[in-house]
């Protein structure tokens, strides 16, 4: 929403100059798209493209709740925040992967049916070591 500016100073100089008249006489950063030589106009045009490329509003409708202001906009710092606090779960959550020996995993809960398929005392196997190793005792019998 554009607002009005008929309540401000905004001609504080004694000229009314325009942008395309006044030249840009810092050093263009690197992700700059222009030429040097441009004026106040090139690089305002620039900069409002790129913000407007890198627009928040789509963000959260996937997997991820972000953070909103009170105008329910969301802004980059909590964005990032986010990204961080979700790769350090994923992080953890691989570490602890790592340390998971399949062979003794429990598989109680997985409900497997083992038919006739049990070990010397007539158990099922509880873990995927002792189901490996039955089914290669009964393929090596």
């Amino acid at each position: 929403m554009k607002k009005k500016c008929n309540s401000k100073i905004k001609h504080t100089c004694a000229t009314k100059n325009y942008a395309t008249c006044i030249k840009y006489e810092l050093d263009l950063p690197e992700f700059s798209e222009l030429d040097n030589c441009v004026n106040l106009e090139e690089t305002t045009e620039e900069l409002y493209n790129l913000v407007g490329e890198s627009q928040l509003s789509n963000l959260g409708e996937r997997c991820l709740e972000y953070v909103e202001t009170e105008e329910g906009k969301i802004i980059v710092k909590n964005v990032l925040l986010k990204f961080e606090e979700e790769i350090c779960t994923l992080k953890t959550e691989v570490e602890n992967l790592k340390t998971i020996t399949l062979c003794n995993t429990n598989i109680e809960g997985c409900t497997f049916s083992f038919g006739t398929l049990l070990d010397a005392c007539g158990e099922q196997p509880t873990t995927f070591k002792e189901v490996i190793q039955l089914l290669l005792d009964q393929h090596n019998t």
